[in-house]
């Protein structure tokens, strides 16, 4: 699947760059989507086999099948379920949605060795002219849209339907399928050995095609039960604030305790034996201001005066 995904790339580039909408170097890209897989796919399968032999997985030889190699993935994320339901269940179904994919990939590659051989006959690209004020044409661009040539040979009329209503239709289905089924399946896979990150390599992955070097980063960890870690994530912090309020005293050394005793026993609280005269807190407002006395310590509203 990353392979005709490296394709695409390469072949958008190339039309951004040389404005060739007729897949003149479609075989260019197909070498460098051809490289780029063979790199990712390496590195995803070295991966997946480290991850199975230090986690005593048998069959480990399914890392290095095609597609095979997909449902492997979900194998190996066995700790953590989906929906209540083993993630190889998911992961086998990821599997079957990638290979229907690559057929597809493979067809389209070949209707347009097919439909855009020299002189490009057989199909038109639309074109968009933008024109100035005086309605002159300024430059053309490519619409991004096709229309097959009616001189098209009933032989190459697969091709034509192929190009045209495969990629645009059956394709945007089973991508999405693919996309849904790929978020399920690698959730679990790095919540099962980055749950740290998980969501990040998750998202990066199915957005882009480099889940490889995301599992690359996780193939020397163990397999965890993510709810078993969530509980002990939470049980270290909640050891790590006890242990913080037992060092700096807790509620009972300048917290809650000393707060409420130091209120109600040390000042004017019910514990404190009472005055023989209370002072009047308004006691002040009938005197001149020369014969108003220092405020005291105790009035909270001493600095106000």
């Amino acid at each position: 699947m990353e392979f005709f995904e490296f394709t695409s790339l390469a072949q958008t580039a190339s039309m951004l760059i040389t404005q060739d909408p007729y897949y003149s170097d479609y075989w260019l890209c197909l070498i460098i989507g051809g490289v780029c897989f063979a790199a990712l796919y390496a590195m995803e399968a070295i991966s997946l086999y480290t991850l199975a032999k230090n986690n005593g997985f048998k069959n480990r030889w399914m890392a290095f099948v095609p597609f095979v190699n997909t449902y492997y993935i979900g194998v190996l994320s066995e700790k953590n379920k989906t929906f209540n339901a083993k993630t190889k269940y998911f992961s086998l179904a990821l599997a079957l949605v990638e290979l229907a994919l690559v057929v597809m990939g493979i067809l389209q590659t070949v209707a347009i060795f097919q439909l855009f051989a020299p002189p490009h006959s057989y199909v038109v690209a639309e074109t968009e002219h933008i024109l100035n004020n005086k309605g002159e044409v300024l430059y053309t661009i490519y619409t991004g849209s096709y229309s097959i040539s009616e001189n098209l040979p009933q032989s190459l009329a697969w091709a034509g339907w192929v190009f045209k209503y495969m990629n645009n239709i059956l394709g945007t289905i089973f991508e999405l399928a693919y996309i849904v089924l790929s978020v399920f399946v690698l959730s679990a896979f790095f919540r099962t050995y980055s749950p740290r990150n998980y969501m990040v390599f998750t998202i990066f992955s199915v957005i882009f095609p480099v889940r490889a070097i995301f599992m690359l980063c996780v193939k020397n960890k163990k397999a965890v039960n993510y709810g078993m870690y969530m509980r002990d994530m939470q049980k270290r912090r909640y050891d790590a604030y006890q242990e913080y309020m037992r060092r700096n005293g807790g509620y009972n050394n300048g917290g809650y305790n000393n707060g409420y005793n130091g209120g109600y026993n040390n000042g004017a609280g019910y514990n404190r034996p009472p005055q023989s005269q209370p002072e009047d807190p308004f006691g002040g407002l009938g005197e001149s201001a020369d014969n108003q006395s220092a405020p005291s310590d105790d009035d909270p509203f001493g600095d106000l005066k």
